[in-house]
């Protein structure tokens, strides 16, 4: 299984895929073992309250569009509206 994750040929586990899920459970688990998962989520409550206005531009930014509202959203690889 190593080798096959190394050269990008693991076979498609369809949705629900398990060996992702692990990854994630794993690599979850771990930062909570390590770090201080209470203080990361202070700190980053803290950053965002510091910087609001760039939080709040960034989100208003990312809503004002939806997928197939952009120019390149419905060209093909060509450059062709679809």
């Amino acid at each position: 299984m190593d080798e096959k994750r190394q050269t990008g040929l693991l076979e498609n586990e369809g949705e629900g895929s398990k060996s992702a899920d692990k990854s994630y459970r794993d690599g979850a688990t771990s930062f909570a073992k390590k770090g201080d998962a209470l203080k990361t989520g202070l700190d980053a409550e803290r950053e965002v309250e510091m910087y609001k206005d760039d939080f709040d531009s960034a989100e208003k930014a990312g809503r004002s569009h939806s997928a197939g509202d952009l120019p390149k959203d419905i060209a093909d690889s060509y450059g062709t509206k679809k």
